[in-house]
């Protein structure tokens, strides 16, 4: 069976988040392996960005 952490999205929606707290969720991601990160649109370019060339799936919230 593969690694649980690979069925898991790793979330960070709240409106305060930082850019350093997008970082920090993306480092975790990778460094756990988890399935995908999920962020507010605002923050899609950087978690891009910090996940290019890695196996996890990028999603975005859409509404409130």
């Amino acid at each position: 069976m593969r690694n649980l952490a690979s069925y898991i999205d790793h979330t960070l929606l709240k409106a305060t988040a930082t850019p350093d707290d997008i970082r920090d969720l993306c480092e975790e991601a990778a460094m756990y392996g988890f399935a995908a990160v999920c962020v507010n649109p605002v923050y899609v370019d950087l978690a891009a960005h910090l996940l290019a060339g890695r196996q996890i799936r990028g999603s975005v919230r859409l509404q409130n």
